[in-house]
């Protein structure tokens, strides 16, 4: 099956709010939905849609999900359908995408270069610290 082909296949399967948020190539689109309802599925078809309607290099896109297991899916889903390309585009978690900037620009986070992340109790401390308000 062409990557074409399979875009139309799971397009096909959307509901008409998620085509229009597929639909939308140019500027930030917001997906408010719960567990498993397509958020993953909705954002691989965006960019897949991006790949095949403009001339956005791979290297220009950034998809950033919670997990890992969301990093992976959304690799595999978008491989199926824009094959090799989905190797460039950049999918990461917030942590490790938060944590690449800090090493790529270390003179913008002075204090967070030579801390530390503190421990779970100290993380309560905190927290009955701030309750106690």
């Amino acid at each position: 099956m062409s990557s074409d082909q399979e875009f139309v296949r799971a397009y096909k399967r959307l509901n008409d709010a998620q085509k229009e948020a597929v639909d939308e190539i140019e500027g930030p689109v917001m997906v408010i939905a719960g567990p498993g309802t397509g958020k993953t599925q909705i954002l691989t078809l965006r960019i897949a849609n991006i790949l095949r309607q403009t001339d956005t290099a791979p290297e220009q896109i950034l998809a950033i999900t919670f997990t890992e297991s969301g990093v992976s899916s959304m690799r595999k889903r978008l491989v199926e359908i824009v094959g090799s390309r989905a190797y460039r585009v950049v999918i990461s978690t917030f942590h490790s995408f938060c944590n690449e900037v800090i090493k790529k620009y270390p003179e913008d986070f002075p204090r967070i270069i030579g801390s530390r992340h503190i421990s779970e109790v100290e993380q309560i401390e905190i927290l009955e610290r701030l309750m106690m308000f």
